[in-house]
């Protein structure tokens, strides 16, 4: 086989050796670009060390509210992930979701049922029922009360949980001393 000397390539026309002579004559604009790596590779450092405070090795699973302050308690156990009922003064949240009103389930009569997160709750035993078939039922749910919220209130919630077959109802609360 020969060694031949190229032919014409593709860009190499007259057109395109002007513009290359008109860049290099201006000077101010290169035609190869340099990037900076320090300033890359600090960029990434700052990365990785935020995200990696920011990571909780259990799961941020409760809601950030600003309406929902939960009471002090001086004993509690580390969360594990179960469903979350969130209360506030002004609505009744089930894994993110509005379900109710709780302006308006406080204006009910006592025997008012909470029929949407009754429902909600049913949908959730019934998906863990069929995802986990070798497992029973264990009954286990959050919940994150505001601290002003009345009594009367949260009662229901705990009556309509427990009407569905969720007995094993926990608290989420705040560490006494101003801890997480």
């Amino acid at each position: 086989m020969t060694v031949r000397v190229p032919g014409r390539r593709a860009g190499s026309g007259i057109a395109l050796r002007q513009v290359k002579r008109n860049l290099e004559a201006k000077g101010t604009r290169k035609l190869v670009a340099s990037l900076n790596l320090t300033a890359m590779v600090d960029f990434m450092s700052v990365l990785t060390v935020f995200l990696l405070m920011n990571f909780s090795a259990s799961g941020d699973f409760t809601y950030n509210q600003p309406d929902i302050i939960p009471p002090e308690a001086g004993a509690g156990e580390e969360l594990k992930r179960v469903p979350v009922i969130a209360i506030s003064a002004t609505e009744i949240i089930f894994e993110q979701v509005r379900v109710e009103s709780s302006t308006a389930v406080l204006a009910e009569t006592d025997d008012y049922t909470l029929p949407r997160l009754t429902d909600a709750l049913k949908k959730e035993r019934e998906a863990f029922e069929q995802i986990r078939r070798d497992q029973e039922f264990d009954g286990k749910i959050l919940i994150q009360a505001d601290e002003g919220v009345p009594y009367k209130l949260i009662r229901r919630v705990f009556l309509a949980a427990a009407k569905v077959g969720y007995a094993n109802i926990s608290y989420i609360v705040r560490q006494k001393g101003g801890g997480g």
